[in-house]
């Protein structure tokens, strides 16, 4: 088992390093504070590559495995994580879901609005009385002739009103009879869809959240990436998801480590009592137990990455029970490190003078979004019992 990394991969970090400490960095509180979505950022990156590393040559992309876009996630993250979170979006997420299950067309086209625009897809999932238990999710996808009418209201949608292409998680429908949970493809700007309220978030402000409203919305049965097929539809979206999981913990991480990081800097340079604080034993102990946490985490995500399992069409994404691991661990670990490195600073830390409070609004999020951390632990429960728990008893 090998854990270096290779001189392609050492030159990824460090062309992502270069691009946090000169570009990202310094305006990651102008997108937080204005929310604003960070397009120059965008562009940046995909002059460099890094937008749709995973699309295979075929398409036009690198044809990268997952642990190359882990790699830049957690490096741009400890300079902005929402800049980390587009990486996310453009890598895996409802990219992957598409690149396995989608039609050659699907594929083409989604992949050249990510290549050539910076497009970064949405998954629409998330209902005001389906979170948790997407199940209970009621938006329906009717069909009609050589179409399918969509109805319905999700909310809390990542990149509401930024992105073209949007994956819809819905119930489909044919001839009165319902067939299950699938996908479809939505573009932004078609007849029926609009956009409602986009929440005033916590942190990584500079990405709406924002509410996808469906009232007799007409797409062509050419969108539908995932059939409703019982309960087959619905696993395979999931399958597919398990890569927006395992980039969203490479984001905590990186916002961890870049808080930890500036501790470290600050400890040296701080004095008390006569002396650098990085000499009184306590801080040590904190800073030693904050580097444990995010070498554990480390090790979970790139293991996940590195595991993907097989997917049609050549993609690989995560298996579940070590996505759902990785989640669990670095939103929780990522929190505690973030909140003890702000520690570190006393008041400063505490101040918006620097980035510290807003890396701990930011890193909050990660215990939420995308499965809550008790989702995962039940996932991970699943996996050792080897068995499925019915929640609803």
């Amino acid at each position: 088992m090998n854990f270096k990394l290779s001189d392609e991969q050492k030159r990824i970090v460090a062309l992502v390093d270069e691009l946090g400490k000169k570009e990202f960095a310094a305006k990651a509180a102008h997108w937080d504070q204005n929310q604003e979505y960070p397009w120059e950022n965008v562009h940046k990156l995909r002059e460099c590559d890094i937008l749709g590393m995973t699309i295979p040559v075929e398409y036009g992309g690198q044809g990268r495995p997952l642990i190359d876009a882990i790699l830049a996630i957690e490096t741009a993250a400890k300079y902005c994580g929402v800049t980390a979170r587009i990486i996310v979006e453009t890598n895996m997420g409802a990219l992957g879901c598409i690149m396995a299950y989608g039609t050659d067309v699907q594929r083409n086209r989604v992949t050249q609005r990510i290549l050539k625009e910076g497009d970064k897809p949405a998954i629409a999932m998330t209902e005001p009385e389906a979170g948790t238990a997407l199940t209970d999710l009621q938006t329906s996808a009717v069909k009609k002739g050589a179409k399918y009418i969509i109805n319905g209201t999700k909310h809390w949608i990542t990149g509401g009103g930024i992105s073209v292409t949007n994956l819809v998680f819905a119930r489909f429908f044919e001839d009165n009879r319902e067939l299950g949970i699938g996908g479809i493809l939505v573009d932004k700007g078609t007849p029926g869809f609009s956009f409602g309220r986009v929440e005033q978030a916590m942190g990584l402000r500079g990405i709406p959240e924002t509410e996808l409203i469906f009232k007799d919305c007409e797409v062509p049965q050419e969108n539908v990436v995932v059939m409703g097929d019982g309960n087959e539809g619905f696993k395979k979206l999931m399958y597919g998801y398990n890569g927006q999981r395992v980039g969203a913990s490479a984001v905590a991480l990186g916002i961890a480590q870049g808080a930890h990081d500036l501790a470290i800097d600050y400890m040296k340079k701080r004095k008390a009592f006569g002396r650098a604080i990085s000499e009184f034993q306590g801080l040590q102990w904190m800073m030693a137990e904050s580097e444990i946490k995010l070498n554990a985490a480390r090790l979970m995500i790139y293991r996940a990455a590195c595991n993907a399992r097989d997917l049609p069409n050549n993609v690989k994404l995560p298996y579940w029970d070590e996505a759902s691991m990785a989640k669990a661990y670095t939103g929780h670990a990522a929190l505690e490190v973030t909140s003890e490195s702000l520690q570190m600073f006393g008041a400063y830390g505490y101040s918006q003078d620097l980035p510290l409070e807003r890396m701990l609004r930011d890193v909050r999020m990660f215990q939420i979004g995308g499965g809550t951390t008790q989702a995962q632990l039940n996932m991970v429960a699943r996996s050792i019992f080897k068995r499925t728990f019915d929640l609803r008893k």
